[in-house]
């Protein structure tokens, strides 16, 4: 039992089955996790989510000094919000220490869960909202693929020597990154948001979904995204007023510019690598596939050339409307410490160096905080659409001056990639025996470099 108890800690697992041949992958609990200095937040999106239920109600508890208390030292009721997709059991358990675990034959964190709570099938989803910061020994137990006190000191880290954006914490707001929801392992972090409507649009933000492992993770179009162990994966929702309509109270923007998020959200990354790798040993090889692909430069095993492009990540971006604003999910998967052959950052990092600096919780942290100045940039000169952004775009794109062909035409069109649109994000081509540019729209084409053929995706 000890010894039991001791693996447990240390963040080992075993099955108390022998018959068991391999690891048996489920849904777990997600932990709604805020910043140590921002507390308030957990409170603030429970709140949300409560008063969406229940207009006007509050779970707020009064100490005997009158002062309101946010950080749920009182602990409240469970409560569930149902919506489309998924089922949502808020939980607020206390946590117990290392030996007051009595089931070892399962996940720590199920203990967590009251014994009366829903099985755990694929529409029901747990959240766990802890009364304060974990410990080392608790992220140990119950996070042990994931740190969030490192993520949160990375996000300080990546903060540093930044200003403040339009958007600066404070007891009605926070920063990217302050709020966090994790999940050792969950269905798609993107589907929980983008197909649950009434739960993301309750949701305030800006408030991010984590997991270190996708059951069924979503790719563009459609398609599925592999997550196995040393990948990020994760899905940011912001909240963007639309120009034009007659109540705003967000920063607003053209509606034709939110094309440009998943072009932003890609420089971020590019962004992210260059401060997690500040030798600038192999930032340098980081490159982006049109329209929501990032790319690595690794040596090539074919004749004659030093050099192929391998895919490390992608983007994938949904967007909800309603009431003059745009609610947006973006999801990103970035392949950070992926041993052979999936291709990762961690493979990019010349052989002899320490790769310390390399982990997903910096990772997630560098992208968000890179993400943040960004988009305050945009919107800051959003009038000029993508322009301000498109010298740094084009530096880290695979395609300058590429020839492809069009198979959106009859009959198929050779042309010349020349660049993005910068107001309205398409790409621009240009026939090689002359005429108009032939600009395409990101979504419903598929570009395979491989081939050098543009073609309407396949549904």
């Amino acid at each position: 039992m000890l010894l039991s108890r001791t693996l447990y800690a240390l963040g080992l697992r075993f099955s108390a089955r022998k018959s068991d041949s391999g690891p048996q992958l489920r849904i777990l609990p997600q932990l709604l996790l805020a910043h140590p200095d921002s507390l308030y937040v957990q409170h603030r999106v429970v709140e949300a989510l409560h008063d969406h239920l229940r207009p006007g109600s509050t779970i707020s508890h009064t100490h005997v000094d009158g002062e309101i208390d946010n950080t749920f030292q009182h602990r409240p009721e469970s409560f569930v919000f149902e919506d489309a997709n998924d089922v949502f059991h808020f939980h607020f358990p206390s946590l117990p220490s290392a030996d007051e675990i009595t089931d070892l034959s399962s996940h720590p964190i199920i203990e967590l869960i009251p014994r009366d709570s829903p099985s755990f099938v694929e529409k029901v989803k747990h959240v766990l909202v802890l009364p304060k910061p974990l410990t080392s020994e608790h992220e140990n137990m119950y996070t042990p693929h994931f740190s969030p006190s490192a993520f949160f000191r990375a996000i300080d880290e990546f903060r540093s020597g930044t200003e403040g954006t339009t958007q600066s914490a404070s007891q009605d707001s926070w920063r990217i990154g302050d709020a966090l929801m994790y999940g050792e392992a969950v269905s798609s972090t993107q589907t929980m948001f983008d197909k649950n409507p009434s739960f993301l649009r309750a949701l305030p933000v800006p408030i991010v979904s984590l997991a270190s492992i996708q059951l069924a993770g979503r790719g563009r179009g459609g398609n599925l995204w592999l997550s196995p162990a040393g990948c990020m994966q994760l899905s940011l929702k912001i909240r963007i007023g639309l120009k034009g309509s007659s109540s705003v109270t967000y920063p607003a923007i053209r509606p034709s510019n939110l094309v440009f998020i998943q072009y932003l959200y890609a420089l971020a990354v590019v962004d992210a690598c260059h401060a997690l790798d500040p030798s600038s040993q192999w930032a340098h090889k980081i490159r982006l596939k049109w329209p929501n692909d990032i790319y690595g430069l690794f040596p090539s095993d074919k004749p004659g050339s030093k050099l192929e492009p391998r895919k490390l990540g992608g983007i994938l971006v949904n967007t909800s409307f309603g009431g003059g604003v745009a609610d947006v999910v973006i999801g990103s998967g970035l392949n950070v410490l992926n041993e052979p052959p999936i291709a990762s950052l961690a493979q990019l990092t010349p052989s002899d160096s320490f790769t310390s600096g390399l982990s997903v919780e910096r990772a997630a942290a560098a992208v968000l905080t890179s993400f943040e100045r960004i988009w305050d940039s945009f919107l800051q000169q959003e009038e000029q659409g993508f322009q301000p952004f498109m010298d740094q775009y084009l530096r880290s794109w695979l395609h300058s001056d590429q020839l492809v062909t069009l198979a959106t035409r009859t009959p198929h069109r050779s042309v010349r990639i020349i660049g993005i649109t910068p107001d309205y994000g398409l790409l621009r081509t240009m026939p090689l025996n002359g005429g108009e540019f032939i600009d395409l729209q990101p979504d419903g084409n598929s570009f395979d470099m491989m081939k050098g053929l543009i073609s309407t995706k396949k549904q």
